[in-house]
């Protein structure tokens, strides 16, 4: 039972350690694919996942991973654009804006699901992202490992993501600033034209 009980609580004092350095690259305002790649091996590291990615769902309806992690070859590489339908994570969360699970990819379909179980993916997990209340893209953990990923991965990947839809938000608000500013820069310019003919 203590031995039990020193481990949980090893395995949360490493989980608040990996939260503290992914707040404190989004309290830096760290460049988003750095975070991303920081986010993913943070996860990868933690979780009993061989694998770990998040991606974006795009305006034209594909899915675009913006980082990846694993312990071996990388099966969706950053970069990689697939189409999110059939069974498997992507579509799922998709679909329904919440947590999915599989724990069986024998009858994954879809072009995800399809290149998951020939990856070798025995059970993973994927969390929204959901950036000032649209869902933005999934943070998934893929094991290889005969048993499921435990049942709390959810709930701990969530964690990670709420920081990264923070910095999402963080880094669209300074976008939209920015461009404001160009705009009135833009309309002070022609001001002094008109006022100078």
């Amino acid at each position: 039972k203590v031995a039990e009980r020193t481990a949980e609580l090893g395995q949360l004092a490493e989980e608040q350690a990996a939260l503290r350095r992914v707040a404190t690259l989004v309290a830096r305002g760290a460049p988003a694919q750095d975070l991303f790649a920081a986010v993913v091996e943070e996860v990868g590291r933690l979780l009993p996942a061989g694998s770990a990615a998040m991606g974006r769902y795009d305006p034209d309806g594909m899915f675009t991973t913006v980082a990846a992690w694993s312990t071996g070859e990388v099966a969706f590489p950053a970069g990689g654009r697939w189409a999110p339908e059939g069974k498997n994570l992507t579509a799922m969360v998709l679909r329904t804006g919440r947590p999915a699970r599989l724990d069986d990819f024998s009858d994954a379909s879809g072009p995800v699901g399809v290149h998951a179980r020939e990856a070798g993916y025995r059970s993973a997990v994927g969390c929204p992202i959901t950036v000032e209340g649209r869902l933005w893209g999934v943070m998934t953990a893929a094991s290889t490992a005969a048993e499921p990923l435990p049942a709390d991965t959810e709930a701990r990947l969530t964690s990670f993501t709420e920081l990264v839809a923070t910095a999402i938000a963080n880094a669209e608000s300074r976008s939209a600033l920015a461009r404001l500013a160009e705009e009135q820069a833009a309309l002070r310019h022609v001001a002094v034209l008109v006022a100078r003919q």
